[in-house]
């Protein structure tokens, strides 16, 4: 973590203490996985950076903005796009 509260991953920052929202295009080289679950209009999902044996990241898929809210703030990552995309649909 950097002392401007943002992390990086794979040269793209985040906030440290947030969800952090980007375009589609800003992660061209991660997988982004959506799941059919509504949450805050949008659905659930995951992304995977392009660093082998890296976790995977919840995020919030906005499909028709072509952006989403990735939480790479968490002190985890998650083993499968599932498990990532489930911590966000039971989050209250």
């Amino acid at each position: 973590m950097t002392q401007n509260n943002s992390k990086a991953i794979d040269s793209v920052k985040f906030d440290a203490a947030g969800p952090t929202e980007l375009s589609f295009t800003a992660l061209y080289t991660w997988v982004i996985w959506q799941f059919p679950r509504q949450q805050k209009s949008g659905l659930c999902g995951a992304v995977h950076p392009p660093i082998p044996d890296y976790g995977w990241l919840p995020a919030i898929i906005y499909p028709q903005k072509k952006e989403l809210a990735i939480y790479a703030h968490l002190d985890e990552t998650f083993a499968t796009p599932e498990e990532a995309a489930d911590y966000l649909y039971h989050k209250k």
